[in-house]
């Protein structure tokens, strides 16, 4: 090994010795998902930053795949590695706990503290890991409450403000629309998403949120508390009397077919579905209200679980202040004022009050309150375990909601397995406190290797 290494050292600082006179232009690679107008938004912005550096540096786009658990995959693979090979990576809001140890301070790098006083809270909390800005807003989402205009005008029934009320109203719309032999078995009061995936975590977290509960508290697992179990045995209820047992297996785009098609009253799903809804070829166009998920009468506030995408600076990166740079534009008022045009909903409080975001997306004026009262997913908290914990939780739900459809007494039940899910939670907490392991010795002559190389290449950039 040793006459191994002798010999690869020889090798790179040749290589080195002959690029003294390369082009030292930097290149600065960043990751971007290609969803909708996202990749072209974020080279155009891209462009625009290199201008204004007078095209000192050069920018690759890598283009993620469109599922964000192969996106979340492929960022385990490169990070675990010590990668090299991408500065500034796009993250999912629920992801920065999980990476936080991986991710730069950015304050640091930008020299400078960052002003997060226009964020809604549910976006600058997670912005943090032990004191340190790792990310910065890019967009955010929140899951919101859509419900037919017209069908509340024609039963004379008002936007409902507590679960109780929407419950009452979807289930007399329901049965009123469903006289008509057309809509007999199609109809339905409420449609959600209850997959056994992480969309039904976030379902899941927001109804507890409405009932004024909370997976976590100080630190220790609290799902099996009564507000929880109230919030469950809600859900239930709704499967039993106003939702399509089919929504145990509904994603989004799965229940805004159903919705979309005026087959339901009232619908929970992301902002996303607000100009697909409105397209003048569907039923529902022009015909669609939105409001925040409400609080349940027991208690709670007006709720919806925070979404949304991050750009954060890899700490293996070599050009941290640069990338960190092209971080603090990318994600700029100006730049959000562009992207909120298609409507991205902005990170800045203040942009819900400027009249060109306004005019473009009207709706916006609803979905602020929901992002003012949005709830997070305990990512934080659960680091590295936070796939395991949400799997626990995805899974457990669906089969809870499942297995007790046809059981007319069955709290009990339920608080029995939300207590072995609360056990299983506080497990995952206790493994994400855990030490972290050592370095291997291969891992450690990889980074010796790695570290020598890129001190060859700052030698060689060096002006003699």
């Amino acid at each position: 090994m040793k006459r191994f290494l002798q010999l690869l050292v020889v090798v790179l600082a040749t290589s080195a010795i002959f690029s003294f006179n390369a082009e030292c232009k930097k290149t600065i690679k960043i990751t971007c998902r290609a969803k909708g107008m996202e990749l072209e938004l974020c080279k155009e912005a891209i462009d625009e930053w290199c201008k204004l550096h007078r095209n000192k540096y050069k920018v690759e786009i890598v283009t993620l795949p469109h599922a964000s658990n192969e996106c979340f995959a492929l960022y385990q693979q490169w990070l675990s590695a010590g990668s090299f090979d991408v500065d500034v990576l796009q993250m999912d809001v629920a992801w920065i706990g999980v990476f936080a140890e991986y991710l730069a301070d950015l304050e640091k790098l930008l020299n400078t503290k960052i002003d997060t006083s226009d964020y809604f809270s549910a976006i600058s909390d997670v912005m943090v890991a032990d004191g340190h800005i790792l990310a910065m807003p890019w967009y955010t989402d929140c899951g919101i409450m859509y419900y037919r205009k017209d069908l509340l005008s024609k039963y004379a029934k008002d936007v409902p403000e507590t679960l109780e009320e929407l419950y009452e109203t979807a289930k007399y719309i329901q049965d009123a629309e469903r006289k008509d032999d057309s809509k007999k078995n199609k109809f339905y009061g409420l449609v959600f998403q209850a997959k056994a995936f992480e969309i039904l975590t976030c379902n899941f977290i927001e109804m507890v949120d409405s009932f004024g509960g909370a997976l976590l508290t100080d630190g220790k697992a609290t799902v099996d508390s009564e507000k929880c179990v109230d919030a469950t045995m809600f859900m239930i209820d709704c499967f039993k009397n106003i939702t399509s047992r089919s929504a145990l297996n509904y994603s989004e785009e799965d229940a805004r077919g159903m919705f979309q098609s005026g087959n339901a009253v009232f619908m929970r799903n992301w902002p996303y579905a607000w100009s697909l809804l409105n397209a003048p070829s569907t039923p529902v166009a022009g015909k669609v209200g939105v409001m925040p998920i409400p609080p349940s009468a027991k208690g709670g506030k007006a709720s919806g679980v925070l979404g949304g995408w991050f750009l954060a600076v890899s700490k293996y990166s070599k050009n941290g202040a640069i990338a960190a740079d092209l971080v603090r534009y990318l994600t700029s008022k100006e730049q959000q004022r562009k992207r909120a045009e298609f409507s991205y909903l902005p990170t800045f409080k203040s942009l819900y009050q400027d009249t060109l975001v306004l005019r473009f997306n009207p709706f916006f004026n609803q979905v602020f309150q929901s992002l003012e009262n949005a709830v997070a997913r305990p990512s934080a908290a659960f680091g590295k375990t936070y796939p395991r914990a949400s799997t626990e939780i995805f899974n457990m739900i669906n089969t809870i909601i499942s297995d007790n459809i046809d059981n007319d007494d069955c709290r009990a039940n339920v608080k029995r397995l939300l207590n072995r899910l609360n056990k299983k939670l506080n497990d995952a907490l206790k493994k994400a406190k855990e030490k972290k392991p050592k370095v291997s010795a291969g891992s450690s002559i990889v980074k010796f290797i790695s570290d020598f190389w890129n001190k060859l290449k700052t030698l060689a950039n060096m002006k003699w």
